[in-house]
């Protein structure tokens, strides 16, 4: 009878853990989501349900011909691509934000204000942290890089996928940076190539395409991991198998990913 009674007591310890262990999980995974309109653009706001506070947050810099929607799951306009980079911050209990940018995610001067303007408007509506990570993906990396150099105490760490480090280089060649910049006088005076070294204390994980014709490994990350780290920066970069593609998967390794997140090191 005891035998019985204790096995009884063992398998009912075994379900309550069990039962607390997916509730967790599911708080975790648990969002609120939003699209709000913010001046003349979209802002996409991800809330974890999570009794921790203030909130960690990261926002994604999108890549030419992307948005805020992008990121958002079930969406007419979003990327499976870029809805994996909402995903790894939530589980991981980040608030998730992203800001429409149109071509001036190429770093213009009204893409650096929309970043400014999200990040304003989430401190005053939301419990965050002051510092924020961002993961930039292609063009983006001139826009963050912009944004590390006027307001890099906004910064904690960032996450690149086959970020735009040359922007001369990309503005010989792609259209839509061409679209962005009108002038290679101003491409010219706000090329991250000029100031690198707004990039020393901050902690970067890149992650590009061996294969990569739009953004060339070569002239871009590469270029920066080595320029920066000279003058004693922190870029890890890994140089992946494939291309400048949405359908390039191999440019998320998830444990490398979520380990960054929460500052451990790799």
């Amino acid at each position: 009878m005891r035998t019985c009674c204790f096995i009884l007591v063992f398998f009912m310890l075994v379900v309550s853990s069990q039962a607390n262990a997916q509730k967790e999980e599911k708080q975790v995974v648990s969002v609120k989501d939003t699209v709000i309109t913010l001046g003349d653009t979209e802002l996409y706001i991800v809330v974890p349900k999570l009794p921790s506070k203030p909130y960690p947050v990261l926002m994604a810099i999108h890549g030419s011909g992307r948005e805020a929607r992008s990121y958002k799951p079930g969406d007419a306009r979003s990327s499976e691509f870029y809805v994996h980079q909402r995903d790894l911050a939530v589980d991981n209990g980040f608030m998730f934000v992203a800001v429409s940018n149109g071509p001036d995610t190429w770093g213009t001067n009204r893409g650096l204000e929309r970043i400014l303007e999200a990040y304003n408007y989430v401190g005053d509506q939301y419990p965050v942290e002051k510092k924020w990570t961002f993961w930039t993906t292609s063009a983006g990396g001139v826009l963050f890089i912009r944004l590390a150099k006027e307001r890099s105490e906004l910064i904690s760490r960032a996450i690149g996928t086959f970020p735009v480090y040359d922007l001369e280089e990309s503005f010989s060649r792609l259209q839509s940076s061409k679209e962005a910049w009108k002038s290679l006088d101003d491409v010219k005076k706000y090329n991250p190539v000029n100031y690198p070294e707004v990039l020393i204390d901050i902690p970067y994980l890149i992650f590009h395409g061996r294969e990569d014709p739009a953004v060339p490994i070569k002239q871009h990350s590469e270029r920066l991991k080595r320029v920066v780290n000279e003058h004693g920066g922190k870029i890890k970069l890994y140089d992946v198998p494939g291309g400048h593609s949405t359908g390039n998967w191999n440019i998320y390794n998830d444990i490398l990913i979520r380990a960054f997140l929460v500052q451990q090191d790799l």
